[in-house]
Parts: structure tokens; sequence; C-alpha cells
């Protein structure tokens, strides 16, 4: 019964002096550098703001989307901060780089529409203003045209 005790108190302690990391909603990592690799890059939790937003493979498709989730695989994306969707999956980051170019890498958690979860590494690259190149693992990459933004939910509250 003693053991339990500490071992509760030892929790506590612990616990209230851990440092707060949650921000909004967002977190960013401050790991220190052991490699060259990694000393221009930043590590995150969510994606950059030049991914940000609702992409699909061809314009005519931004006029008839209506969600995402219905849509046939690969046709659209949506990426919001730390989420990812296509159609079949939604996915959260839990580790993301990015270094000086605008190109970054994300680690994923998935949830399946058929059930289960799965892990995936997505790489996002803006290319011009309109345009993101999209690759998923080892898959060749594929270019997805800008649609619309996602806006936020707490704007009609700002106003």
């Amino acid at each position: 019964m003693k053991s339990v005790k500490w071992l509760c108190l030892a929790a506590c302690v612990l616990g209230l002096n851990a440092p707060a990391q949650a921000g909004k909603g967002d977190l960013t990592v401050s790991v220190p550098r052991v490699s060259d690799i990694l000393a221009s890059r930043t590590l995150d939790l969510r994606f950059a703001d030049f991914a940000q937003g609702i992409w699909t493979q061809t314009e005519g498709d931004c006029q008839e989307l209506g969600r995402i989730d219905v849509g046939a695989p690969g046709d659209a994306i949506a990426i919001y901060r730390g989420l990812f969707e296509t159609p079949g999956r939604v996915c959260l980051v839990y580790g993301a780089e990015q270094d000086a170019t605008e190109i970054q890498r994300a680690a994923m958690n998935c949830r399946l529409d058929r059930g289960g979860s799965a892990l995936g590494l997505v790489t996002v690259a803006k290319r011009g203003s309109e345009n993101l190149l999209f690759q998923e693992g080892e898959r060749p990459p594929v270019t997805y045209q800008f649609c619309k933004a996602i806006p936020s939910l707490l704007e009609p509250f700002s106003q």
C-alpha cells in the first residue's frame, strides 16, 4: 500500500512539472540537432501554410466538389493544419519536417473509413502559386491544383 502512495505522489509531481506544449491546437517540437541533415529543418505537428487548402487533380472537379469523402480516391485532397483527408481516410500528422525550401515531409496516423488504421508518409512541395506536388510514400508524385481555402470554424465568431 505504501508503494502505491509513492507511485501516486511521483505521478502528481511529474504531472505538475511537465511543460505545457499545446498552443491553440498546434504543437512545435524542439529537438536537439544531432545531425547536419537536420540542421536547417523544423520539426512540427502540422502541414506548412503553402499546403493548406482543398486540392484537385483537374480544374473542373473543383466546381463539382461538395465533400472530399464522397469522391474517387486521388481526385481531391484536403489539408488543414495537422489534418489530411482523402476519400476513404482521415489522417493526423504526428511528425513533419520542413527545410528552408517549400518542401515538407509528414508522417501521419490515418483512420480508414472501412475500419482500422494505417500509418502514412507524404511529401508535399509547392509548384508555382497554384500547384502542389504530392507524393505518398514511394509512389510517383501527383500534381494537384488549388481549389479553395478551408475556412476556420472560428471565423464567424471573430467578426
